[in-house]
C-alpha cells in the first residue's frame, strides 16, 4: 500500500518504517512488563499497520520523554494481550508486542523534536508513524544514550537498512 502526502498534510499518518506509542507513567510500567506497546481502540487503523521488525519507541507524556529503542515482535492487532495495559479506567486494545534493541537513557522532548519536526501538528502535538529518515535520526540520537545492545551489531545493521522480516520495509 503506498501512502499519498497531501501538499499542506503533516508527516507520520501511517508507520510507514516505525512508530511511536504513548503512555503516561503507571502505564509506562506494565508495558515494559509485558513486553506490549498499545493506544486506544480509536487508532487500531494505525496500530494494524504496524509489522514485525518495526522499530519502536515509547512516549511517556507526563514528563514528556522517548524511550527507545524497541522492535516489534508482532503485528499490530487488537488485543494481543486481553487484560493489558489499562491505565486510569482506560484500556488499550490496539497492541503490538516488542523486544528491546537498546535499552537507553530517555530523550526528553527538546532534544528529539527536530528529528520528527514533520510530524508536530501543534506545538505539543505529533503524529506517530514514522518514516526511514526519522527513525535513521532517532537511532542516532539514541545512540549517544545506549546503556546496552540486545541485538548484535549486523542485527541492528538490517535494523537500521530496513531488512528485517520479508524486507517489504
Amino acid at each position: 500500500m503506498e501512502y499519498k502526502w497531501e501538499e499542506n498534510d503533516v508527516g507520520g499518518d501511517v508507520p510507514e518504517f516505525g512508530a511511536i506509542f504513548m503512555s503516561n507513567i503507571a502505564a509506562k510500567r506494565e508495558c515494559f512488563k509485558r513486553k506490549v506497546f498499545g493506544l486506544p481502540s480509536s487508532m487500531a487503523s494505525f496500530v494494524k499497520q504496524v509489522k514485525v521488525g518495526m522499530v519502536l519507541f515509547l512516549f511517556e507524556f507526563e514528563k514528556r520523554q522517548l524511550f527507545g529503542v524497541y522492535r516489534a515482535t508482532s503485528d499490530g492487532g487488537m488485543n494481543i494481550a486481553p487484560h493489558a495495559i489499562n491505565s486510569s479506567g482506560k484500556r488499550f486494545s490496539a497492541q503490538v508486542r516488542f523486544t528491546p534493541i537498546w535499552i537507553c537513557r530517555p530523550l526528553f522532548e527538546n532534544e528529539f523534536r527536530e528529528a520528527i519536526k514533520e510530524n508536530y501538528f501543534s506545538t505539543k502535538k505529533f503524529h506517530f508513524g514514522l518514516s526511514k529518515e526519522q527513525v535513521r535520526r532517532l537511532l542516532h540520537l539514541f545512540s549517544t544514550r545506549k546503556l546496552n545492545d540486545m541485538l548484535a551489531p549486523r542485527q541492528m545493521t538490517r535494523v537500521v537498512t530496513g531488512e528485517f522480516g520479508n524486507g517489504t520495509f
